[in-house]
């Protein structure tokens, strides 16, 4: 007989022993490349806005203390990796960017690859798929616990509507009005909004409901050929 609480147990260290095992890997990269795995993912959210951050939202972002992320701030900067500037909007305060070298650093890294995109690039479109579905329904009950809070994820966002269509892009985004796939479901995107906070619980649920029906309706369709594709529903916003 099989034992969830055993089965529970084992996919939690599976998962534990994995994220370890990916941070030690950041070490045994070429000096050049080698960061401490705080620094490497300051670095990369650095990356993605050339506007630069405020140490408070680098924090927020990352789910650290301020005095962690000024930390780690000046580690990168001893290796000048990044650059402190005034914020134009206000001169009492200061926004980090990634340096010229910095930038390049980031180049280097994602030409090269991370163990877990090795890892990851093994899996069949369908496999990786649904790997993709279970991580948001995973970040969005650490969310909901008040954990991850700095992420933004298509399953956390106000726009995000999962399994309102067919095909290859059952689902939809009412900011661009746009349908997409499981392989454009994003952990970390710019245009997330969060849900109201006066219904987000009950929101939240929703989606994971959701994405789980509709995750089964995938693969019964696998199973026997295409469904007709469902239109958008106005009433599920």
């Amino acid at each position: 007989m099989s034992d969830p609480a055993f089965h529970l147990r084992q996919t939690a260290l599976g998962l534990e022993r994995l994220a370890g095992l990916m941070r030690a890997q950041q070490w045994r990269e070429p000096d050049a490349y080698a960061l401490h795995p705080a620094q490497r993912a300051l670095l990369e959210l650095l990356g993605e806005d050339k506007r630069g951050w405020r140490v408070g939202e680098l924090a927020q972002r990352l789910g650290v203390s301020a005095a962690s992320a000024s930390d780690t701030i000046a580690a990168l900067q001893a290796r000048e990796l990044v650059r402190r500037e005034r914020d134009p909007d206000d001169g009492r305060a200061v926004r980090v960017h990634p340096s010229r070298r910095g930038l390049a650093w980031l180049r280097r890294s994602r030409a090269r690859g991370g163990l877990g995109e090795r890892l990851l690039a093994t899996l069949a479109p369908d496999e990786l798929a649904g790997f993709s579905r279970s991580l948001q329904l995973l970040i969005l009950q650490a969310q909901r616990e008040g954990l991850a809070t700095g992420l933004r994820t298509c399953a956390g966002c106000e726009f995000f509507r999962p399994f309102e269509g067919g095909g290859d892009a059952p689902h939809y985004c009412a900011l661009v009005g746009a349908p997409f796939g499981d392989a454009q479901l994003r952990v970390d995107c710019a245009e997330y909004r969060p849900r109201a906070a006066d219904a987000r619980a009950g929101a939240l649920d929703a989606v994971a409901a959701r994405f789980r029906a509709g995750a089964a309706d995938t693969e019964k369709t696998t199973r026997r050929g295409p469904a007709p594709p469902r239109t958008h529903s106005a009433a599920a916003e």
